[in-house]
């Protein structure tokens, strides 16, 4: 479990920082002045790092004043902070011991117990600790990573998800957080490959979670695994999923075929019409023209689909219907750039040329925030020596993820 000695130092001087002004009083009042003393040379010689010195001090302090619990707790910190965990350990229990109310002690002795590998005591102090100190951080962190080791996986998420309140952007924080789902989700991979061994399900989990890594070829290995797995079975998506892993790598003969064994399986899916017709718009856009007229009646809310329908109807010179599918476009994506780009093409085609202007610039307000190559075609667009005709390329698509049509696969 250890750590570098200079992180110790410093998680252990952050943790009784304010130990100093905390303790003092107390010492002035249980003790004589001699013990007073003894225990400021024994601070000062901790904060400059001379360890032994500190470690000395601290026990002659409690030969005069056994009862005194701050100094068994600043001496458990010492220990500590030289890896003597066991002594950590006694030393800080006799501070408890004496004053129960020593949540700093509470967290310390957590510590202690966790670099022995003492799980469950490591997981009683820091619990005990959090009981008093809710908000503790280091009693937080350190019993997620408890909890983690010993195989409790959801206790751990509950404790790094109340940390995370406290430390929204710590990256160790998020890494422990991301450890516990995954053994979560790995301990779920391995239920269902015994309760299911041989199942369709298990190739479509692994296909799915390698899609999620940007995987393609073993998105593409394992979709297929599961379809040659499920025998007869209908499932509704893996078809579609398949094909758009395809479509992603430029397969897209393989994605068309795969998208129409999807409307096999039900004819009325308007995420695989949709997908038809954006592939047929690359070359005969008359083809896919059913294709897209199903999908966008079957589904008038898929901004994708009103989009793809309305380029296909502005290509083969129906432009006042195109721009009704723009329109719907924007009001069901406001945040979509590459509409207001066909909105102001097909304006200034039927002369409406001050709405095409105000589209153009609309489209250059979005595509500014997106990538340098809309940025590019942007400043192009709103150069007055060019007409929006002239642009070489079109704008790719470019809906947020949360945007992402993707089936439930069952």
């Amino acid at each position: 479990m250890g750590r570098p000695l200079k992180d110790w130092m410093r998680l252990a001087s952050g943790l009784v920082a304010g130990l100093i002004l905390q303790v003092l009083p107390c010492v002035i009042a249980e003790t004589q002045e001699p013990v007073q003393q003894l225990f400021e040379q024994a601070q000062k010689a901790r904060a400059q790092g001379d360890l032994v010195e500190a470690e000395q001090k601290y026990q002659a302090v409690i030969q005069q004043a056994p009862q005194m619990a701050s100094a068994y707790h600043n001496l458990g910190i010492v220990y500590f902070m030289q890896r003597k965990y066991p002594d950590a350990v006694a030393s800080l229990k006799k501070a408890l011991k004496l004053k129960p109310s020593l949540s700093g002690a509470q967290v310390m002795l957590g510590l202690s117990y966790y670099e022995l590998y003492d799980l469950d005591e490591a997981c009683a102090a820091l619990e005990a600790a959090l009981k008093t100190t809710p908000g503790d951080a280091n009693a937080l962190l350190y019993l997620g990573k408890a909890q983690l080791q010993k195989r409790e996986y959801r206790a751990a998420q509950r404790t790094f998800e109340k940390l995370i309140e406290i430390k929204p952007k710590d990256p160790e924080v998020l890494y422990d957080l991301s450890l516990t789902h995954m053994k979560l989700m790995l301990e779920n991979v391995n239920r269902l490959g015994e309760a299911s061994p041989g199942s369709y399900l298990f190739s479509l989990l692994l296909a799915q979670d390698a899609e999620a890594r940007n995987d393609d070829e073993s998105a593409i290995k394992n979709y297929r695994e599961a379809l040659a797995l499920r025998g007869k079975e209908e499932v509704v998506g893996i078809h579609y999923a398949l094909g758009s892993v395809y479509a992603k790598v430029g397969r897209y003969e393989e994605a068309a075929a795969e998208f129409k064994k999807e409307l096999q399986v039900n004819p009325n899916d308007s995420l695989a019409l949709w997908k038809l017709g954006e592939l047929g718009l690359r070359s005969d856009p008359q083809s896919v023209r059913g294709y897209l007229e199903r999908a966008v009646t079957l589904n008038p809310d898929l901004p994708q689909a009103a989009l793809a329908y309305g380029r296909l109807l502005a290509r083969v010179g129906e432009t006042e219907k195109a721009v009704e599918q723009f329109q719907r476009v924007v009001r069901l994506a406001p945040e979509e750039d590459s509409v207001h780009y066909h909105l102001a093409k097909a304006y200034r085609l039927l002369g409406r040329v001050e709405q095409a202007q105000a589209e153009t610039v609309r489209f250059q307000e979005l595509a500014m925030k997106k990538s340098e190559r809309k940025r590019d075609m942007a400043r192009q667009l709103i150069d007055i020596g060019r007409t929006i005709q002239e642009a070489e390329q079109e704008p790719d698509p470019g809906f947020s993820p949360s945007r992402n049509p993707t089936h439930q696969l069952k």
